[in-house]
């Protein structure tokens, strides 16, 4: 059948053989609004014109995301890992890379929604978070570098040249630098909770029975009030709270401050009670008395182990069954403070707030940061660091002695607490974390202290009794060892047995803290100052001046040789 004259093979005048006019070979196409509307897989329809074949129908549609800049999209996969490819249109790859920071951030949320702060932050020292941290950490890391790469290297963009170099590699540093800093603080906490938790050294066994030390231990002849056993303490976890004196330029390890401290798991009640530093014949118990100072007993333990057998070296545990004896008590823990680090622990947590019960003067503290003395008005004030431990170290203030300071340390211990509760561990982690490891050495288990941290939220001072071992618990006197306290063992355990009952009984009402007395307003720091010393009365011509009365002997010259003697 033949063709009709106007339709051949040829095609038309100026249309070459392939049918794409002269004019739009190798030529971009210039496409506004309305054009791209036509742009339809493999052809280019104008309005108006016939389609003009670009390509074969197999071939894709062109992407315009896939055309655009590879680096806003790498820059949102370096914020969100998987957010750059959902604004790609690479739904299942964003989900694929989004997924490890979903479920961290929901098992974050869940943690929040179920567990207190102070649990929270307490379970952040086990094992088991710190290295499920540092995993889930290199696991987001690993999903951020992924996503990032994929996006700066996708196969349907051009390869990447020089002037790429420097942007991308900012990128990636903007990505690793957050994932390293994180992996420090993990590793901080991670050296932090191996200098707080110490795990007891089993002592090497000891043949025969120990040999007493005439000049410290005596042996007593066993009656009740001595005797070794001790009443069970029902649901009690009891820590015994030492504060060191053994600070810069000290030469000594003394125990000055000791606080036996009990949680009733049963009633939510806290119970604090103080021991004099000066107390001496404290019983033992394999009912022998250690008769020089208790603050002094822990060095001594150390020096003579052959002394305790069975003691793991420390001295804190035959201090801890020293006082647990005395108390008719077993003391479970230790804690020991540092007082250079419970400075920077106070501060990093904002400070303490803290109720004066009375005013007080002391011109010659020149301890810790002052020089010109501390003082401090009745009612409620906020302390820093150094603040604070002036506060719970002045004792030759008038009116002030070892009695009242160790009043003012529980207050403190009560400060510190309230702040945590509070959320001031969140003012610095990290710096809390270091604060801590410089500042604390523990035998708690590690696993126990988020319930421990869970059930102090939930005891307020309401729920607080607090006592002092004095006068007439304990009698003063003077003798070779200096200046010294009696204790009278029944009525001591007398008190204890009221302060820290058994089986669900609240302790005694007379040891509920009492409620503040003078400012009620809000804790403020105005009253904190140094104060100046009275002026001293010129020298009397007299050629022998008179004794100043003293509220202790002068020390004798053996006293200047034994290590208890030092202290302030």
């Amino acid at each position: 059948m033949d063709l009709p004259a106007d339709r051949t093979d040829q095609p038309p005048d100026g249309v070459p053989a392939d049918g794409v006019p002269a004019d739009r070979v190798d030529k971009p196409l210039d496409l506004g609004a309305d054009d791209a509307k036509h742009l339809v897989a493999g052809a280019y329809v104008a309005p108006g014109e016939e389609t003009v074949v670009l390509g074969s129908p197999s071939t894709p549609p062109l992407s315009p995301a896939r055309r655009g800049s590879r680096y806003l999209p790498a820059v949102l996969d370096a914020l969100i890992p998987g957010l750059g490819h959902l604004v790609s249109g690479r739904r299942w790859r964003a989900l694929l890379f989004a997924s490890p920071l979903l479920l961290m951030v929901a098992t974050a949320l869940w943690m929040v929604a179920t567990t207190s702060g102070p649990r929270l932050a307490a379970s952040l020292l086990s094992w088991e978070v710190i290295w499920a941290l540092l995993a889930a950490q290199a696991l987001l890391l690993a999903s951020r570098l992924i996503a990032v790469g994929s996006s700066l290297f996708d196969p349907a963009l051009p390869r990447p040249g020089r002037r790429d170099l420097l942007p991308i590699v900012v990128l990636l540093l903007f990505v690793i630098a957050p994932q390293a800093y994180a992996g420090y603080a993990t590793e901080v906490a991670r050296q932090a909770v191996d200098q707080i938790f110490v795990d007891p050294v089993a002592a090497a066994p000891s043949s025969g029975e120990p040999v007493p030390d005439p000049s410290f231990l005596s042996t007593v002849p066993p009656n009740p009030s001595t005797g070794p056993s001790v009443r069970p303490t029902g649901d009690r976890v009891t820590a015994l709270i030492v504060g060191v004196d053994a600070g810069v330029g000290r030469r000594t390890y003394l125990t000055d401050t000791m606080i036996v401290v009990s949680l009733d798991r049963s009633t939510r009640t806290v119970s604090m009670l103080s021991i004099p530093r000066d107390m001496v014949d404290v019983p033992l118990p394999d009912g022998r008395q250690y008769r020089d100072k208790i603050n002094s007993l822990v060095a001594y333990a150390r020096r003579n182990p052959s002394q305790f057998p069975g003691s793991n070296g420390s001295g804190f545990d035959v201090l801890k069954g020293a006082l647990g004896t005395l108390l008719n008590m077993p003391i479970d823990y230790y804690a020991k403070v540092d007082l250079a680090g419970f400075v920077r622990v106070v501060d990093v947590l904002g400070g303490v707030e803290v109720n004066v019960a009375r005013a007080f003067c002391d011109p010659s503290y020149d301890e810790y940061g002052f020089t010109s003395g501390f003082s401090i008005t009745a009612g409620r004030h906020r302390l820093n660091g150094q603040q604070a431990l002036a506060y719970a170290r002045v004792r030759k203030a008038s009116g002030e002695s070892d009695f009242t300071r160790a009043a003012r340390q529980q207050e403190v211990l009560s400060g510190i607490r309230d702040a945590i509760v509070g959320g001031g561990f969140l003012n610095d982690p990290i710096g809390l974390i270091q604060a801590l490891g410089s500042t604390i050495e523990t035998d708690v288990p590690r696993d126990l202290l988020p319930d421990l941290a869970d059930l102090a939220t939930q005891v307020g001072r309401d729920q607080t009794y607090r006592a002092v071992v004095r006068q007439p618990l304990v009698g003063p006197g003077n003798d070779e060892r200096g200046s010294i306290q009696i204790p009278d063992v029944p009525s001591i355990r007398a008190l204890a047995a009221q302060l820290f009952p058994i089986d669900g009984q609240l302790p005694s009402a007379d040891y509920a803290l009492p409620k503040p007395s003078g400012t009620t307003g809000p804790a403020t720091s105005s009253g904190v100052s140094g104060c100046t010393a009275a002026p001293r009365p010129s020298p009397s011509p007299s050629p022998t001046a008179a004794p100043s009365p003293s509220t202790e002997p002068a020390p004798r010259p053996s006293q200047a040789r034994h290590p208890t003697r030092a202290h302030r």
